[in-house]
């Protein structure tokens, strides 16, 4: 039987038990829904006000300036604008007709900057791929440096793991005859890789020692001597790769973070050239009726978001003004020689009036920045896919990074625990006795209801008297017909 679809295990009648990502899902979906802003659902007309649409068209005027006498009115102080507290641009797309000479110049820039963040990706991955190697040279050090550090607290499984490769990797093993294990084939010296392993002075200093106690024991003179004479060289070797072996894995840790801040360093750079070629990226929209591949024409869109913090606590007014420009881009040249393009056409100007609260904002702009974020950690994800010994070395290394808050863990029960629960349940008994605790209440919690249809009615009203003034003052400003 084929799985149910997303939306049909969402909105299922019967009561099944979803999953942590569709119940997330599904809430988002319910937020989506009460959001004005990503439904489109403004304010009803309050005394015939509402949404106001403006259309001007010009083919002598540049269509820059009422973007700009927007923007500045909304920001500028009251009596000289609307005083908005915030003013966010949200959408910014363009597109143009593919045989014009601004998608022509467009397309030369997106060129070059493509050619420039290529060339960090290329660098990035190949600094990635060598970090790789450094990590397990360290780990393989570390290792070996656990067989050091337990031999010198006298553990003897250490020792033997230590002494056996001290024989296969500087003896050679059985391919030297004159190795530990190649004399013990030899008649008269059977016993010196049993004497090898068993004896242990600690020390090339308490060579000599050993070598007295095995005399002690009657061992044969040449025996002696042949295992004194090796563990002298091993006990040498092992003191001095230690040290050697503690400074390498010091240089290569000191390395790994260099490495690690080079490419740290290139993707600060190469994060700019991704947000200038994403926005540089035309549209593309084939069934777009305004753009016909033979003429000269192009379109911009962009939305402006404007909002009030200051004497609103849980609902603010909000305006969004919609841009949508058919133009014809001409290309003139500087007085610097450079190509600047001009866009003369058709402006399209719609004001939007909301009441929205603060959550639902962040969650518009959000869903606007959806992509954007996604680009950016994909960059970062490549660090984090290197896992745990990467961040324990640079930390080692003085590397400092954000502590993750660890969930709280419920308490297992032991074997006290219902002697516990008899003295808990005399403590509910008297708990009227106990002071209420205060809380901390945030700014919307403390209104009551009526507060709350007070303020959204006061937002409500402000905000379609800030959509009419907007309009109003912008039809004077630009001599158009006022009502």
């Amino acid at each position: 039987m084929a799985d149910k679809p997303l939306f049909q295990s969402l909105f299922s009648s019967k009561k099944e038990k979803l999953s942590k990502e569709e119940e997330e899902q599904l809430k988002k979906l319910e937020e989506e829904k009460k959001n004005p802003l990503i439904q489109g659902k403004s304010l009803d007309p309050i005394n015939g006000i509402g949404r106001h649409y403006l259309v001007m068209e010009s083919m002598t005027a540049g269509i820059e300036k009422h973007y700009f006498w927007v923007l500045r009115f909304l920001r500028e102080p009251p009596n000289h604008g609307l005083g908005f507290d915030a003013v966010e641009k949200v959408k910014d797309i363009t597109d143009a007709s593919v045989t014009s000479s601004f998608h022509g110049h467009v397309g030369a820039k997106l060129s070059a900057i493509q050619t420039q963040a290529t060339q960090h990706l290329a660098t990035i991955g190949q600094m990635v791929k060598t970090i790789f190697p450094i990590v397990r040279e360290i780990r393989v050090m570390d290792e070996r440096l656990e067989y050091y550090e337990k031999s010198l607290k006298k553990d003897e499984t250490a020792e033997v793991a230590l002494k056996s490769v001290w024989i296969e990797m500087v003896e050679q093993g059985m391919q030297n005859p004159n190795s530990i294990y190649g004399l013990g084939t030899k008649v008269g010296f059977v016993t010196v890789p049993d004497l090898f392993f068993k004896i242990n002075p600690g020390s090339s200093a308490k060579v000599n020692e050993a070598n007295k106690s095995m005399k002690k024991l009657g061992v044969n003179a040449k025996v002696r001597d042949v295992v004194a004479k090796k563990l002298f060289q091993y006990y040498v070797w092992k003191e001095k790769t230690y040290t050697e072996m503690k400074s390498s894995r010091m240089f290569k840790i000191k390395y790994l973070r260099q490495h690690y801040n080079s490419i740290k360093l290139y993707m600060d750079w190469v994060r700019p050239y991704l947000r200038t070629i994403k926005q540089l990226q035309l549209k593309g929209d084939y069934s777009d009726a305004d753009l016909v591949s033979a003429f000269e024409t192009a379109k911009v869109e962009l939305e402006l978001l404007a909002y009030m913090k200051k004497g609103y606590r849980l609902y603010h007014p909000c305006l969004r003004i919609k841009f949508n420009y058919v133009t014809i881009p001409e290309l003139t040249y500087t007085p610097h020689g450079q190509k600047q393009p001009s866009h003369v056409g058709r402006t399209e100007i719609t004001i939007e009036p909301y009441v929205v609260t603060g959550d639902q904002i962040n969650a518009y702009k959000g869903k606007k920045d959806e992509e954007d974020l996604d680009l950016i950690s994909t960059m970062d994800a490549t660090m984090m896919s290197l896992k745990d010994d990467l961040k324990k070395y640079l930390e080692e290394a003085g590397e400092v990074f954000a502590k993750e808050e660890k969930k709280e863990e419920p308490e297992r029960e032991g074997i006290i625990a219902p002697f516990l629960s008899i003295f808990s349940a005399f403590g509910e008994l008297f708990s009227f006795l106990k002071l209420p605790k205060r809380e901390k209440k945030t700014p919307e919690e403390k209104l009551t209801g009526k507060e709350v249809n007070e303020e959204k009615t006061r937002a409500m009203k402000a905000a379609a008297a800030q959509a009419w003034t907007l309009y109003d003052i912008f039809k004077k400003a630009n001599r158009l017909m006022v009502p």
